[in-house]
């Protein structure tokens, strides 16, 4: 079971709700979203999600944005769903319970007792915390190489992604959580680039790779880089997705195809998508 771990940004869910609208996100793929914008974006991806019965998990102590006001936790607090709690003080003195806990900081998770706990449990690979806790858990890892400028990508262009979906069960983990195209530590902005990069997952037998296109920093406008860019991905087609073209892809495709530049939030949402159809197809024929 995959458990994708999203921010709640504009753009990552209007990436997963588009999924949801295509019925092409599995329901072994369970996003956990940590909101930081009472957007009407995630309102709209909690009421299609209930309304296809899709499984996520809304954080409950987001650690960033709109909700960390008293009236935003209690809007949060108010919404009917399945919640996540992230761990900042011992689980003792805790009066909610979750469906999930996240563990991020190690000192309250290690001062708790794990004993008798019956909540699955998103966890670093950490051999203190999984020497303590017990129960149902899930791995979480920061399998994305975040790199300041997008120029530094071109000396490593192609990389491993992942091979945590062939292993985390012979581990004895119930699923496995990453953060997409993205890192464990939340920004808000990019630093700003001369290159126009997209970052695509694929699978290459069955282990986990990405890519990194770059346009060049010559080119005049980001239309024409991203015009670059799409001729490098068109002749990569069939290896990032089959005979099958994605739903994120074709949403790049069919700008090229009437010479538009989407936007760096469309590339974002398309890349996004990618991702995740990839791992639904993948954990569809898995199940």
């Amino acid at each position: 079971m995959y458990y994708p771990y999203f921010r709640g940004k504009q753009y990552d869910l209007f990436a997963l709700t588009a999924l949801l609208e295509n019925d092409l996100l599995s329901p072994a793929i369970q996003p956990i979203i940590e909101p930081v914008k009472n957007s009407n974006a995630l309102k709209k991806f909690i009421h299609l999600s209930q309304e296809k019965s899709q499984p996520f998990y809304l954080v409950q102590n987001p650690q960033a944005g709109d909700f960390l006001t008293a009236e935003g936790m209690k809007q949060l607090h108010a919404l009917e769903m399945t919640k996540a709690l992230i761990v900042e003080q011992p689980l003792e003195t805790l009066t909610e319970s979750p469906e999930l806990f996240i563990v991020t900081n190690s000192a309250p998770a290690l001062e708790s007792d794990w004993q008798s706990n019956q909540t699955k449990v998103l966890v670093p690979e950490e051999f203190r915390l999984l020497e303590k806790i017990k129960g149902q858990r899930i791995l979480s890892q920061d399998v994305f190489t975040r790199l300041p400028r997008s120029s530094f990508y071109q000396e490593c262009q192609d990389e491993l992604f992942s091979t945590t979906h062939l292993t985390y069960q012979k581990r004895n983990f119930v699923g496995f959580s990453d953060f997409s195209i993205d890192s464990r530590i939340y920004y808000e902005h990019s630093y700003p680039s001369k290159i126009l990069s997209l970052h695509l997952v694929y699978f290459d037998s069955d282990t986990l790779r990405i890519h990194h296109f770059l346009s060049s920093e010559e080119a005049p406008t980001q239309k024409e880089k991203f015009f670059e860019m799409m001729a490098e991905i068109t002749t990569w087609l069939e290896r990032l997705c089959g005979n099958q073209v994605t739903l994120g892809l074709q949403l790049l495709l069919d700008a090229a195809a009437i010479d538009k530049f989407p936007g760096m939030g469309v590339m974002r949402k398309a890349a996004v998508m990618h991702h995740m159809e990839l791992m639904a197809r993948y954990l569809n024929k898995a199940f």
